[in-house]
This record gives C-alpha cells, sequence and structure tokens, in this order.
C-alpha cells in the first residue's frame, strides 16, 4: 500500500496521514506513521526481492562505530532467492519520484552533499519550459488597484540569474549561460488556454453523463458477484464443517484410525482456514463496494472540472491536459498536449525543435484579448498601442 500511494503522486507525509486515517499497523503492530518510516520503507530493495550490500560501515578500527552509508548508488544490489513484495517495475517507479525531491551540491573541500529540493506547486511551473531549456520561476508582476489581489508573472530562469544574451553576444563571452526570453503575465498564459480547449473540448457534458451511468452500472455488477462469491464460499465453508463432522462419527465407528483422523481433519481445517481468508478479502472488498456512492455529486464534480465554457478553464484539466508550454519567439508559444501518461520536466519534448505540423494554431488579436478580460471583470485600462498578438500552435 504504502508504494502504490506513492506512486499514485502523494507524497510521504499524504501517505502517512492516509496509512492513519485507514488504520494500518506498523511494525510495532501500531498505527504509528512517520515519514522517515515511509521513507525507509520506500528505500528498502528487499521488498523487491533484493539483497542491498554495502548499507553502513564501520567508521575505523579503534572505534568500530556503524555509519550509514548515504550514497546509494555506491550500494550494492542483489537478486535474492525469495518472493517479493512489490514488482521491481513498482519499486523503480517510487525510486524515481522519490530521487526527483533530492538535489546534490558539492562543498568548497570537494565533498558532495545532499538536500531536498521541493517540485515546483504552481500550475504553471509545472508547464512553463523555455525555448533555452531552462524552466520558470513566479514573481509578483504588480497589485490589482481594484481588487488588491496579486497579479504574478513568469520569467526564464537563466535570463533572471545570467547575464542577458545581447550582453554575452556583444562581450563575446564563451560558455556562459544566456536567454532573451521576455516574461509573461499569468492571465495571458489563462486566456491561451481557454482559446485551445474551447477550439478542441467542446462540450463534454453527455459524456459526463454516461460515463457516470458506467461506473453505476459497474458497481452495480461488482456487488452482484461479491455476493455471489461470498455465498459459494460460504456453501463450501459448511461443507467442509459437515465433513469434519462425518470424520468424527467416522473414528467414533472405528472406521478409521487415529493417524487417518487428524491427517483428514488437518486437511479440511486447512481447506477451512484458506476459505475463511478469502471471505476475509471478500467482506473488506464488499465494504469498499458497500460506499454510499453520490452519482449525483461526482457527475457535478466531473462537469465543473471539464467546463469550458466558463470564463476560465479548471487548473486541473490544464494539469491533466497540458504537457508542456514553450515560448518559441517573443509573443510566439507552442502548446502541447499530452493524452497519456504525464511526464516530468525533464522527460518533456523540445518545441523548439518539433518536426510535426500543429493540429490548431491562431493568434489571439487585441480584440480577443479584450474580450477575455471584461468576461473575468480584469481592470479596463488595458490600451490597443501596448497590445502585441500572440501567436499559438498545438500540438500532440
Amino acid at each position: 500500500m504504502v508504494f502504490n500511494l506513492y506512486a499514485q503522486g502523494m507524497g510521504e507525509k499524504m501517505v502517512v496521514n492516509e496509512l492513519t486515517r485507514l488504520g494500518r499497523l506498523d511494525g510495532n503492530g501500531k498505527v504509528k506513521w512517520s515519514c522517515v518510516k515511509v521513507s525507509r520503507i520506500l528505500k528498502n530493495a528487499t521488498y523487491m526481492g533484493y539483497i542491498c550490500y554495502n548499507k553502513s560501515k564501520v567508521n575505523n578500527y579503534l572505534e568500530k562505530k556503524r555509519i550509514k552509508n548515504l550514497d546509494e548508488d555506491s550500494i550494492v544490489m542483489v537478486k535474492g532467492n525469495f518472493e517479493p513484495i512489490v514488482s521491481e517495475e513498482l519499486w523503480r517507479l517510487c525510486e524515481k519520484k522519490r530521487k526527483a525531491h533530492i538535489a546534490k551540491y558539492e562543498m568548497p573541500d570537494g565533498e558532495t552533499r545532499r538536500r531536498g529540493a521541493s517540485a515546483p506547486q504552481h500550475l504553471w511551473v509545472r508547464k512553463l519550459r523555455c525555448r533555452c531549456g531552462s524552466g520558470f520561476s513566479r514573481f509578483k508582476w504588480r497589485t490589482n488597484m481594484v481588487t488588491g489581489l496579486p497579479v504574478y508573472g513568469y520569467q526564464c530562469i537563466y535570463r533572471t540569474t545570467n547575464p542577458t544574451k545581447s550582453f554575452v553576444e556583444t562581450h563575446q563571452i564563451k560558455g556562459q549561460k544566456s536567454c532573451d526570453e521576455i516574461s509573461i503575465c499569468e492571465w495571458k498564459l489563462e486566456m491561451m488556454a481557454k482559446h485551445i480547449f474551447s477550439h478542441i473540448w467542446g462540450d463534454q457534458q453527455q459524456s459526463v453523463s454516461r460515463a457516470c451511468q458506467m461506473i453505476e452500472s459497474c458497481v452495480a455488477a461488482d456487488k452482484a458477484l461479491i455476493k455471489n462469491d461470498r455465498d459459494d464460499l460460504s456453501q463450501k465453508a459448511e461443507k467442509i464443517k459437515k465433513r469434519i463432522m462425518n470424520y468424527g462419527r467416522m473414528r467414533a465407528d472405528e472406521e478409521l484410525s487415529k493417524e487417518q483422523y487428524k491427517a483428514l481433519c488437518s486437511q479440511a481445517e486447512e481447506e477451512l482456514d484458506s476459505i475463511k481468508r478469502q471471505l476475509a478479502t471478500i467482506v473488506d472488498t464488499h465494504a469498499k463496494a458497500d460506499l454510499p456512492y453520490d452519482f449525483g455529486k461526482i457527475q457535478k464534480a466531473l462537469a465543473r472540472v471539464i467546463d469550458v465554457s466558463g470564463a476560465k478553464i479548471s487548473d486541473e484539466l490544464i494539469d491533466e491536459f497540458v504537457e508542456v508550454v514553450t515560448p518559441v519567439e517573443n509573443y510566439a508559444y507552442r502548446w502541447k498536449l499530452n493524452l497519456g501518461e504525464t511526464k516530468s520536466a525533464a522527460e518533456r519534448t523540445d518545441l523548439t525543435s518539433i518536426d510535426t505540423a500543429p493540429i490548431l494554431s491562431f493568434v489571439i488579436d487585441f480584440e480577443a484579448a479584450q474580450k477575455y478580460r471584461q468576461a473575468n471583470n480584469m481592470p479596463q485600462q488595458f490600451r490597443r498601442a501596448a497590445w502585441t498578438d500572440l501567436r499559438v500552435e498545438v500540438y500532440l
């Protein structure tokens, strides 16, 4: 369960909360979980069927103190001859996610140390990737004078931490990272998303209704199947109990020897224990199937998430189906939609060298931008002279 929850995107703290909520017992038989325990489980390769060597070492021959080896790359793993608890694929997936939160840095004396690396939490920080290969950082653009709320923008990290490209070219500095990408305001990204999903997504309300009907019918079928399995196992258990009673009568009538009676009863008890374990599993599954699903609420929640008729697109929809957004030129943006598994920033496609044709391309002019701002009750201070059309291309 720990590996499954972590692979689904839960952090260690969320895994702790979920295990505690479900009342799962730890190694000491108590519901007392912590991030340290979860982290120790995720690092333990024994669960996927491997024996680990060099996990610790002796500091010297005098003190003989065991020191934990923090360099995971130096740990030797050998395939064991015992049955694993989790698959190697699941363990490796969790390892990849776990190591994504670890950053290594070098001390002045050459020593390499590790520290936690926080994953970007904001939606557009996760999606934006500059044409120079860098990510984007979020900053406060200004304060909305009407609402008093902050307005955010995004800037290439190379642009903010290194000299400008023009400065590097003028002074002919070799090996210096640089970028001349301009910053972009958050509302422009939201506006582009609105146009893209309105063109591609359309009205999906009928699909939501149909999906809820399918889920409801599947739940009903599962309940019927669980009930049939439970009844069959109960009947088998009753037959075995009657068989054990018959063995007792046969032993009393001396039709069976003492050894035969014990052997037959032992075999029957094993079968009965196996059926009881299966019944316990079915009862747990039945309890989950009997949860009070409110399909009306589910349908409303799904409809809200995929609704593209409103002034803005929901963050959930963008997060699920937008893989990366790259400004290939000033005021020119390429979007790649993802209809499969969500990829990390390092795995995303470089949209500057893409060789396929876009599935959609359009230009957002001043009138379209003004209409979007009015629909979202944004300030009226919006001048045509300060506007430059946005060119957008969308890829799959």
